[in-house]
């Protein structure tokens, strides 16, 4: 009995490795809590858009104010030639099947070519400490550092980005995160919307968003197509011309997302080496 107790069984360790799975990826939540307005996005007049020169900042405002699908295709055209890998921290706050899920802190590195995130939770991680997805790579299966013990049990465990688990913890999954795919899933929408006369939009202004001045777009849907949101609000950093932060409200115009890129570090040369499991504190799996 003894021994039993010091070298517990095969079955007793699955068991347990089982629960503490589970337990890996529900989030405590709650119904009632509405979201609180961010401390990163501040209300601001002003026709300036940023150190531009005049010419381009009029055709920028002229676009955001007549023509959001327009501007966005320009934003678009500008992350393509300009940007090729970043860092930044990334909040976000998501309503996922009618609970809010707590306000979520993330140190993410991005690479284009290949696809490339690498993600650390700093705040309130779902289902794991740290993630990393390369497209191509492991099977298209984003790596899971788990939190805790669990790690050291199991260690790094592959998911489906876009699996029932994931998907029970995100609104995006992580093969969609990045500004440009960002960019074409709202002109996704923007061109079905237009398509099937659904269309309405509304210029928003300005606004600083953790610092940053930004043009503000605002796109109103109906409650039908499967559209993602009532009410989507872009804000649009006026000078590198990426959404640094996005809202969704859905059809009780309630806030149902929040996305906010801050501290963002353009072209730092990252590689492929800053992507591998090593470089993120995982091992590499069997």
């Amino acid at each position: 009995m003894r021994m039993r107790l010091l070298h517990p069984t095969n079955r007793k360790i699955r068991l347990l490795v089982g629960i503490m799975v589970a337990g890996l990826f529900c989030i405590q939540c709650t119904k009632t809590d509405a979201f609180r307005e961010s401390q990163f996005v501040q209300q601001i007049s002003g026709a300036s858009v940023g150190n531009t020169p005049s010419s381009t900042q009029a055709t920028i405002e002229r676009l955001a104010q007549t023509d959001q699908i327009g501007f966005l295709e320009h934003c678009l055209a500008n992350y393509q030639g300009r940007y090729k890998d970043y860092t930044c921290t990334f909040i976000k706050e998501e309503v996922i099947n009618g609970s809010k899920k707590p306000e979520q802190w993330i140190d993410v590195k991005f690479m284009d070519e290949p696809f490339s995130v690498a993600m650390q939770w700093t705040k309130n991680a779902p289902i794991g400490e740290a993630v990393l997805f390369v497209e191509g790579s492991y099977g298209d299966q984003m790596l899971v550092k788990p939190k805790g013990l669990l790690y050291v049990l199991v260690g790094t465990v592959r998911r489906q980005p876009d699996g029932r688990e994931a998907m029970q913890n995100t609104l995006r999954p992580v093969n969609m995160f990045g500004f440009e795919r960002a960019i074409e899933n709202l002109l996704g929408v923007y061109r079905k919307a237009q398509a099937n006369g659904h269309l309405k939009e509304a210029f928003g202004g300005y606004a600083k968003v953790a610092g940053r001045k930004t043009l503000v777009l605002v796109r109103y849907l109906p409650a039908e197509e499967d559209y993602p949101a009532y009410k989507t609000v872009i804000y649009v950093d006026t000078e590198s011309l990426v959404p640094v932060c996005i809202e969704g409200y859905d059809w009780d115009e309630q806030l149902a997302s929040r996305y906010i890129y801050k501290d963002i570090k353009f072209n730092v040369g990252l590689t492929a080496d800053e992507f591998l499991p090593e470089a993120n504190g995982m091992k590499t799996p069997k």
